[in-house]
């Protein structure tokens, strides 16, 4: 009995040294339901190609690898891969893809406000301050994961704007361009900030706009590696105020000036490594980005900027996840620049949670975010059984909670006078409600939220994944 048993184990260690050292080369890659999408713009998400030799104990994680790798370019709803054939040590690749739906139309129902808690609490959910319009979003049109924005827009905000990126279409599959135009205009804008809050200024007797804004860029973008590229942009970009505005506050642009010109300098570098970009469960993600703004030419600015972040994501069990964000900005030109210039946090997605109401204008910040997260439910809703298109025939949901702890800290030497919340810290916590629909395109976020200044209350927003 016992040599029978020193056999077997000698049999199961020769089987596992030979799955560590043994290859497969493979000889073929062969996609299924790729319509539209070029084969060509699948492989060069791939970490491996034709020809290509894996250790057989590889084989397995690097097809996982990849098909979340594929799912990241927003073409598809699925995407499997396995192995269709296996030949002594040759295997042949079988990638199955669902397509997307690629062309939205969407109509335009936007907030003028900085989120829908300010609009709704400060403004008293007031349908002026409102924009209503029309979105063309238009991905994959040559098949290539090209993509065309155009909008449309009227009300509180005017805004025509057209945008479009390639990607990498070289031979190396490494250089991509994407070019913008922009035209807006605003009946109301804000000019200054007290108590951290902004202050509008609107002249209902008039139809002259407030503010006006033109932006022609070009960008370059270079795909080092699957997970890693650099963005090089040039820009112009004009501004212009009314003289009411300006009197109001001649430190808008500085030195009373109505009017803003400037060409912009910008360069990006990106490394993303997280399983699903849109709503991340694990992996890290890092950037870090220079900004120039005015080359000297027009003298109107001259500003400086370095900016980093940083996420890391980590699964802790079957359904539960933690993660952490910090992101900083530091102004490397020390000079006063122009009040309309020195936004911080409270703006976009720049904010400590809790302090959804204020605004921190500054020259420098630190921005950190610590979040619990558990999926509660996974499930699809049947819509119309009989309609080929996915997105129709049945919308998938996934409901996550969180809880999380935030802290911010905005320095700001030229404009704190009534704004207490700059060059202190500030600390905010809470749970969140999480409501994801499809596959990542659409994200409702609802979250219960209490800050070091005592005060607490429910916040909604809201995320789009075109």
């Amino acid at each position: 009995m016992r040599g029978i048993i020193i056999l077997l184990f000698s049999f199961f260690c020769t089987f596992q040294a030979t799955g560590q050292t043994k290859k497969v080369c493979i000889k073929s890659i062969v996609i299924e339901g790729n319509k539209k999408t070029k084969a060509s713009t699948i492989l060069n998400e791939l970490t491996f190609s034709v020809g290509d030799s894996l250790l057989l104990k590889d084989l397995m994680p690097a097809m996982e690898l990849n098909e979340r790798y594929v799912m990241n370019t927003w073409l598809f709803t699925m995407v499997r891969m396995n192995v269709a054939q296996w030949k002594g040590a040759d295997v042949d690749i079988k990638i199955a893809v669902k397509e997307s739906w690629y062309i939205y139309p969407i109509p335009v129902f936007e907030l003028a406000d900085r989120n829908f808690s300010v609009w709704s609490k400060r403004y008293k959910n007031d349908i002026r301050r409102t924009n209503i319009g029309l979105w063309l979003i238009w991905r994959n049109i040559s098949g290539r994961n090209d993509l065309l924005k155009a909008i449309a827009q009227f009300g509180f905000t005017q805004k025509y704007e057209v945008d479009y990126a390639l990607p990498p279409l070289d031979r190396r599959k490494k250089l991509g361009f994407a070019i913008n135009l922009l035209y807006s205009d605003n009946k109301e804008t804000s000019y200054n900030t007290i108590n951290n809050k902004l202050v509008f200024y609107r002249n209902i007797d008039t139809k002259d706009r407030q503010h006006q804004r033109v932006r022609a860029r070009l960008r370059l973008l270079y795909r080092s590696s699957i997970v890693a590229r650099h963005e090089f942009e040039s820009s112009f970009l004009f501004l212009q105020v009314s003289d009411t505005l300006r009197r109001m506050n001649p430190e808008y642009f500085l030195h009373g000036q109505r009017v803003q010109r400037s060409i912009n300098l910008r360069y990006v570098y990106e490394r993303d490594q997280r399983d699903i970009w849109a709503y991340p469960l694990s992996g890290y993600w890092t950037r870090i980005e220079l900004r120039k703004r005015g080359l000297g030419i027009f003298k109107d600015l001259n500003q400086f900027n370095l900016i980093a972040a940083l996420s890391y994501h980590i699964p802790l069990a079957d359904r539960f996840s933690a993660s952490f964000f910090m992101k900083g900005q530091i102004d490397l030109i020390r000079n006063k620049t122009p009040y309309y210039n020195q936004r911080a946090l409270g703006y976009e997605e720049n904010f400590v949670r809790g302090y959804e109401y204020y605004v921190i204008n500054g020259q420098d910040y630190l921005l950190m975010k610590g979040e619990l997260n558990i999926k509660l439910f996974d499930f699809k809703i049947p819509l119309f059984k009989r309609i080929q298109i996915e997105y129709l025939r049945r919308m998938p949901i996934k409901i996550h909670l969180r809880t999380f702890f935030d802290f911010g800290y905005v320095w700001d030497r030229y404009y704190t006078d009534q704004n207490a919340l700059t060059n202190t810290d500030m600390i905010g916590t809470g749970l969140g409600l999480d409501l994801v629909f499809y596959y990542y395109n659409i994200i409702l976020r609802f979250d219960y939220s209490f800050n070091k200044l005592g005060e607490h209350g429910f916040y909604f927003s809201y995320k789009f994944n075109f």
